[in-house]
């Protein structure tokens, strides 16, 4: 497959379908096998383990669960805290 440059990993991709008030980040986020070659590499682990850590700080601090968070609330708050999102 010829590298078609930068991709986005949804937000989706931290929240189990089954368990409410859990994040995954890192190499356990859900992907297809294909995704799975780049998201399990270091810069990938640490930038969904980053989202994943401020997902959790904003659903407390709005009283929700991380499900229920605004996806662009997180992307926010990522880019303020210097996180590369584009």
């Amino acid at each position: 497959m010829p590298a078609t440059g930068p991709y986005d990993i949804p937000y989706r991709c931290l929240l189990p379908k089954r368990i409410q008030n859990l994040l995954a980040g890192g190499r356990c986020i859900s992907t297809t096998h294909e995704a799975l070659a780049t998201t399990r590499l270091s810069p990938s682990c640490m930038a969904t383990g980053q989202a994943a850590g401020t997902a959790a700080g904003l659903a407390i601090r709005h009283n929700m669960s991380p499900q229920e968070l605004d996806v662009s609330v997180l992307q926010r708050q990522l880019r303020a805290d210097g996180a590369l999102l584009d």
